[in-house]
């Protein structure tokens, strides 16, 4: 892995970048890739032999023409000049290479050939390559976009890297990430995956001080025993949330067209991946919802016991069955807080206190109440994590609503993760949830979301990630 990491690092974190196949067609990949890389910190060096210049850009004819030392090639030509790139690059020192080509090993028989011609020279020369047949790479903390695709939206640095064989479905993790205000590091799209394959990028990853959480979506590799092992290796110190693809007779056959891969035995994969400490979730969605809680929560838990705590009974008798589908622990509160809590609410009546904790609409329409309540059950011993559900005050000048400020305070004397759950549009944020986020509490706005992806955390987080 040494020559690998040396090459991921220059990929992932160029100073120099060069395009071949630049095109000033703006239909091209290689126009494409220009304009993603508008935003790269870094310089660009278009590569076109039939271009003087591009856009007012000086072009080179090869990329043996620059002076600069490269770091990363993107590679934007037809199938039969990908090879004679690629010679180029190990030429000239190149540090990593993007093949954006397809025609590869998904078409079999002479695209296998092929392919296997470019991993030779790539791994002769140390040449990390991503692709082909894929969207690309990048990292966010320096504006790095080295795809064809940019970003129709602005990115959020964080601590996530997620990978994907797909390209489209690397665009759709950016997306609910970006929807969601997680935090990315690095993202990959590995396609035919020449020579970088899952577990090189777990290994790299694991190892990338940028990185805190690894997200995988996978359809199938044939180095499925090498991802597992370094899976087992990382998981450990970072959680690794995948989600399996090719469960279905469809799937595989269009797994194995897509980007030539294997999909393999499904039961075997999730088996192996979960002995290995990962966690598996169902969709695109849930693997972005499970990393938000685990990257926004500072404190893990000791156990799985949860306190759902609310004035929406019905809103939070969803996360409840949620949490207890995925063997979460509702316990009910002690004898004592349930008495303190009725005291609370000073009510002519004194209706039980179960779990999920109703405070009813004085829980809303007083909010010193709500944080009354929230500080009774989250310092419960047998709760090792918390649930708050509320429906957001949009109504200016009446009383009512969340005490945000509470919350955090209070949250913040106790080591034990809190999920919020607002009841709002998802089109209107309210504006308690930046300081809940900003504070260690994220926030969802559907309460089956939440629900999981605190299951998810409590499930895997307190008996494998290290501190």
């Amino acid at each position: 892995m040494s020559w690998k990491k040396k090459s991921l690092d220059r990929l992932f974190n160029p100073k120099a970048v060069a395009v071949i196949g630049a095109s000033d067609k703006r239909e091209k990949l290689g126009s494409l890739a220009l304009l993603a890389l508008n935003t790269f910190e870094g310089q660009v060096y278009p590569v076109n032999p039939r271009l003087r210049e591009i856009d007012g850009q000086a072009c080179f004819s090869s990329v043996r023409d620059i002076e600069d030392r490269i770091d990363l090639a993107l590679v934007a030509v037809g199938t039969q000049h990908v090879l004679t790139a690629v010679k180029d690059c190990a030429q000239v020192g190149v540090g990593g290479v993007v093949i954006f080509s397809a025609g590869f090993k998904e078409l079999g028989g002479i695209g296998v050939e092929h392919q296997e011609r470019v991993r030779t020279l790539a791994d002769d020369a140390h040449i990390a390559v991503i692709g082909p047949n894929c969207l690309g790479a990048g990292n966010i903390e320096i504006n790095l976009n080295a795809t064809f695709f940019p970003h129709p939206m602005p990115m959020k640095a964080g601590g996530t890297a997620l990978v994907s064989q797909s390209g489209g479905v690397t665009g759709l993790m950016l997306y609910r990430a970006a929807d969601s205000g997680l935090g990315v590091s690095k993202f990959a799209s590995v396609g035919n995956r020449v020579n970088i394959d899952f577990n090189d990028l777990i290994k790299y990853l694991g190892d990338d001080p940028g990185t805190s959480t690894i997200c995988l979506f996978v359809e199938g590799t044939e180095k499925a025993r090498e991802m597992v092992d370094e899976t087992a290796l990382t998981s450990h110190k970072k959680p690794v949330i995948f989600y399996k693809v090719g469960k279905t007779p469809a799937s595989r056959e269009a797994a194995l067209s897509h980007t030539g891969s294997l999909a393999g035995n499904s039961r075997i994969y999730s088996a192996a991946m979960r002995q290995a400490g990962a966690i598996e979730t169902n969709s695109v969605a849930e693997m972005i919802d499970t990393a938000k809680v685990i990257s926004t929560c500072s404190k893990k838990p000791a156990g799985k016991g949860v306190a759902v705590l609310t004035h929406t009974l019905g809103v939070a008798l969803i996360v409840a069955q949620t949490l207890e589908e995925n063997g979460i622990l509702l316990r009910p509160p002690s004898e004592d807080a349930a008495v303190l809590i009725q005291q609370t609410l000073d009510l002519p009546i004194k209706p039980p206190v179960r779990n999920p904790v109703d405070l009813l609409a004085k829980g809303w329409s007083e909010p010193e109440v709500f944080a009354k309540a929230f500080e009774i059950v989250i310092r419960e011993e047998q709760y090792d994590a918390v649930a708050i559900v509320f429906s957001p005050n949009f109504q200016e000048g009446i009383g009512g609503g969340m005490p945000a400020d509470d919350i955090v305070r209070i949250a913040g004397s106790v080591a034990k993760p809190v999920v919020a759950v607002l009841s709002a549009p998802y089109g209107r944020k309210p504006r308690e949830s930046e300081l809940l986020e900003r504070n260690g509490i994220p926030v969802f706005y559907s309460p089956q979301r939440a629900g999981q992806a605190l299951a998810n955390f409590l499930n895997h987080s307190w008996q494998t990630f290290e501190e």
